[in-house]
């Protein structure tokens, strides 16, 4: 269905033209032709404002039979239709601003959860430049989505349009057979027997602890780059089969492909929230172009070679044997397509990175701001492994607070707090909200974009209690809570679920918990360095509220965050996380 479309940045210039001759230049021409037959000639001011008169006519009554239509077959299904966020400016362009100011300086999500609010509803619409976006953070209408409801949605051209610069053809931007191939092809990799031989990990672990015991008495480092280093060595050796060694820290490069990796997924989340119309900025330029070099510096040279080596194997009567070789090497000898193989190898990278390097450092920050916490996990560490012991997939499993940890930070700073999909070409009734609203079921119309966001699900009061935005790891030994998460699944979802949840999963907790484990044990004491830190805007102006009326009921952990939060495809850490470390007592 999504194949034969053309997603290169021309094509989707020339679609974005096209819809705006059609919303614009048609009206304008009915318009001048009605008054032309009718006698009536327009002067030159009046003339030109036919044009605008004309979109946002068009535009009002395209949406008016849009709405009626969308009643009509949502009574047809025995549902109602989504509310509609309703703006103050034409377009909702005041809620496209709100989003925006909110995206640049604000407290990560605070725009939406305010939406949500205003529209006393888990799931809306928020109709930008007249065109239809959901946004849903309902535990149910999201299990639809992933589990139920799986077939109804896809990917879509919204969002491969959105991010083909960087994912291309990879697993996480196709749909239908072609993801089925992705996924059967990495599945494999990622295997409980694969992910379950630590060495690699530990090996890597054991480098950064080396940095990190080696910093100056008193200074502090960006753990959160530090994490990154480690995984990305970690995720290179596994996929590549070789170490990038960024965690020697030499002038290898490292940062500029960090900053173009966080770039280009800070422009996909900004193309994200204009929506339809984002190729209008980059009408001249594509913004991704620069971005897009510096990453294929890093990863072509890797593809390259491992294309080169098969070609030669294969010229040799040799074979790889699948069972002993790197992600790349099997890759190289299902095609020689080099862009196809970077693109696979940038999705599975995005995973593999990212979302462990979220987990450590907001982990990490955890046990900066909760001493007591730290403590508990280090002496279940200790009392399991003492000071040396050896981390174990068996020895791991039997760290239960440790994993209470984990799953707290996890559900408080999901590493994909959000996710695009879109209804396919015919419309869908969603189940009955949740216990939020509890509202009827409700209608998404055909070829519509719907964002999920489990990030603001995990914090919803009305699912996770009064104290839902709060730390609070041992929630994860109370029985109720136990209850029901076991008898509703998808109101944790860090890793999706359905077909399309993580094939990494296991690969990140071993990852996350292998070197938290090995971090424990050498010290016992961390600490936020205020001086480097990038505070958050409204600590420094509590006069900041980017338009949102926090007394109706805005983040309560934005009073108490001493990180600043942020997003692209990914959550991290603003400006990195810079830590002091106190070594463990002999």
């Amino acid at each position: 269905m999504g194949q034969s479309y053309d997603y290169s940045i021309q094509s989707v210039r020339l679609r974005v033209l096209g819809d705006l001759f059609r919303g614009c230049v048609i009206p304008a021409g009915v318009i001048f032709l009605a008054l032309r037959l009718a006698g009536i000639r327009l002067g030159f001011i009046s003339g030109a404002l036919v044009f605008p008169v004309a979109a946002l006519t068009g535009s009002y009554l395209l949406s008016v039979y849009r709405d009626h239509v969308d009643a009509r077959e949502a009574n047809k299904l025995g549902a109602i239709t989504v509310p509609r966020v309703k703006g103050n400016l034409p377009g909702n362009l005041d809620v496209l601003f709100r989003l925006l100011r909110n995206q640049e300086r604000g407290y990560m999500m605070d725009a939406f959860s305010e939406l949500y609010k205003e529209c006393n509803s888990t799931t809306v619409n928020l109709r930008i430049l007249w065109t239809d976006k959901y946004i849903t953070m309902d535990s149910e209408h999201i299990k639809y989505i992933y589990n139920a409801g799986f077939s109804k949605f896809w990917r879509g051209h919204t969002q491969k349009e959105i991010v083909e610069c960087f994912l291309g053809t990879g697993i996480l931007n196709r749909d239908d057979d072609e993801w089925k191939t992705h996924r059967m092809i990495a599945r494999p990799f990622f295997a409980s027997d694969r992910v379950s031989h630590l060495d690699l990990f530990e090996r890597h672990a054991q480098k950064a602890m080396s940095v990190m015991l080696n910093t100056d008495p008193g200074d502090s480092l960006d753990f959160e780059d530090l994490v990154a280093r480690f995984t990305v060595d970690a995720a290179s050796e596994f996929l590549f089969g070789e170490n990038l060694n960024t965690l020697s820290y030499g002038k290898d490069g490292f940062n500029s492909f960090t900053n173009a990796f966080m770039a280009i997924q800070a422009l996909i989340r900004k193309r994200s929230t204009v929506g339809d119309w984002w190729p209008l900025l980059e009408l001249f330029k594509d913004k991704s172009e620069g971005h897009k070099r510096t990453i294929r510096s890093w990863v072509d040279p890797l593809v390259v070679r491992a294309v080169r080596i098969q070609k030669e194997m294969k010229e040799k009567g040799q074979s790889v044997n699948p069972d002993d070789c790197t992600f790349l090497e099997y890759l190289a000898t299902t095609t020689q397509d080099v862009e196809v193989i970077r693109d696979q190898l940038l999705n599975i990278l995005l995973a593999a990175r990212d979302t462990t390097t979220a987990l450590v450092s907001h982990v990490v920050y955890f046990f900066a701001e909760h001493p007591d916490v730290l403590k508990k996990a280090r002496e279940e560490i200790l009392e399991a492994l003492g000071p040396e012991g050896t981390p174990t997939v068996e020895n791991m499993r039997g760290l239960k607070y440790l994993r209470a940890v984990l799953n707290e930070t996890l559900r408080l700073f999901s590493p994909l707090p959000g996710s695009l999909r879109g209804t396919r070409d015919q419309g869908v009734a969603f189940p009955r909200s949740d216990a939020t609203h509890n509202s009827p079921p409700m209608y998404v119309p055909p070829r519509t974009p719907i964002a999920t966001m489990p990030y603001l699900m995990q914090r919803n009061k009305a699912l996770w209690g009064p104290d839902a935005e709060e730390f609070k790891p041992d929630r994860w030994f109370d029985p109720e809570v136990l209850k029901t998460v076991a008898a509703n699944s998808s109101v944790f979802v860090p890793f999706a679920s359905g077909p399309r949840s993580c094939i990494g999963q296991n690969y990140a907790l071993n990852e996350a918990t292998l070197f938290l484990v090995r971090l424990l044990q050498r010290f016992e004491e961390f600490t936020i360095d205020e001086r480097k830190q990038l505070s958050p805007p409204w600590t420094k102006d509590p006069t900041i509220d980017m338009g949102l009326k926090h007394s109706r009921g805005g983040t309560s952990r934005k009073g108490i965050e001493r990180i600043w939060p942020g997003f692209t495809i990914v959550i991290h850490i603003r400006g990195g996380l810079w830590m002091r470390f106190k070594k463990a007592s002999e």
